[in-house]
């Protein structure tokens, strides 16, 4: 099962008449109904953040309603949710006959497949992090782990889930396929170590390969956010990550690549969505290349001919024949 890569969105209540017609605006991108049962004050000052990547959704709700009900997915989507507060506020779920009170940042786990009454006692920042059941029962092991249940915020593979989800949502673009998988792949593994796995799931904790997952993401969401920046290198990421340019390296090994690579990729591929937009259609290939982060046309070509197997020109020729 796959979900749609788009985002990240967000929309508020200025842009709206309220917040009914907010959560009907979420509901149609997500493919939930939703029922408001305090929508009468327009105090109410609500807004939602969105990104979406094939196997990993995530969503940031500031402010809106204190109770709600969410209905089945139309879309047919089978996932599971964890929700938790930003806030500090109590979240009150209840899903097929079973009442879920998750406090201090405690996240719920519900799925999609079954109506949900929501309530929190104070309005505050919410997360929502959906991801596909199937993938994640067969990382756990264990289909009834999957029920409505609280997940504790103390645990460590909690947090480092929470943390990732934060930095997936920070996004300033929709991932390519590659990062989307990645997402994907991270997000269920954090997931399935927070609610209990199998003795797959427990080697890879011991092994530490999901903290270096979590790191190597990190690295490469703040590679695809900076891309552009001439400066951006090991240096720099390094920073951001808090370690020494030899631990990024060895980070990036453990992947059969380097930074270099990575950051050369993001380039050429930020370039060829450029070539394809209708907006830069009469924009020179060489202003292009240096807004893309090259800082020699002589790189940019090389680079763009060994991903791509075709000069720019002739790449973007090739998509103004197919669009005539």
């Amino acid at each position: 099962m796959k979900l749609p890569i788009h985002g990240p969105y967000s929309l508020t209540c200025d842009d709206v008449l309220g917040v009914d017609e907010l959560y009907e605006a979420y509901g149609k991108l997500i493919g939930h109904g939703y029922v408001v049962h305090d929508h009468n004050s327009r105090d109410h000052v609500g807004e939602f953040e969105n990104i979406s990547a094939l196997e990993a959704c995530a969503t940031r709700f500031q402010g809106g309603s204190r109770r709600f009900d969410m209905s089945v997915n139309h879309h047919g989507l089978d996932l599971v949710i964890l929700s938790f507060g930003l806030s500090g506020q109590a979240l009150l779920y209840q899903q097929n006959g079973v009442e879920c009170v998750a406090r201090n940042g405690s996240a719920i786990l519900h799925t999609t497949d079954a109506p949900l009454q929501a309530q929190v006692d104070r309005l505050g920042e919410i997360m929502a992090v959906a991801l596909p059941r199937e993938k994640l029962s067969s990382i756990i092991g264990d289909k009834d782990a999957l029920t409505p249940r609280v997940l504790p915020a103390n645990s460590a593979a909690f947090s480092l889930f929470a943390g990732h989800a934060r930095t997936f949502l920070s996004l300033g673009i929709a991932p390519d396929i590659g990062l989307a998988q990645l997402v994907g792949d991270q997000l269920c593994d954090l997931a399935a170590l927070a609610l209990g796995v199998n003795s797959r799931g427990r080697e890879k904790v011991m092994s530490a390969e999901t903290l270096n997952d979590v790191r190597y993401n990190k690295a490469i969401n703040y590679i695809t956010r900076h891309a552009s920046d001439q400066m951006l290198s090991e240096k720099e990421i390094a920073r951001q990550l808090g370690l020494s340019t030899s631990s990024v390296r060895q980070i990036f090994a453990r992947k059969q690549t380097t930074p270099a690579r990575i950051i050369r990729t993001v380039r050429v591929e930020m370039a060829a969505r450029l070539l394809l937009d209708s907006k830069h259609r009469s924009s020179k290939i060489v202003s292009l290349a240096f807004d893309c982060g090259f800082q020699s046309v002589s790189a940019f070509y090389e680079a763009f001919r060994d991903h791509y197997g075709m000069q720019p020109s002739e790449f973007r020729a090739s998509v103004r024949q197919t669009q005539d």
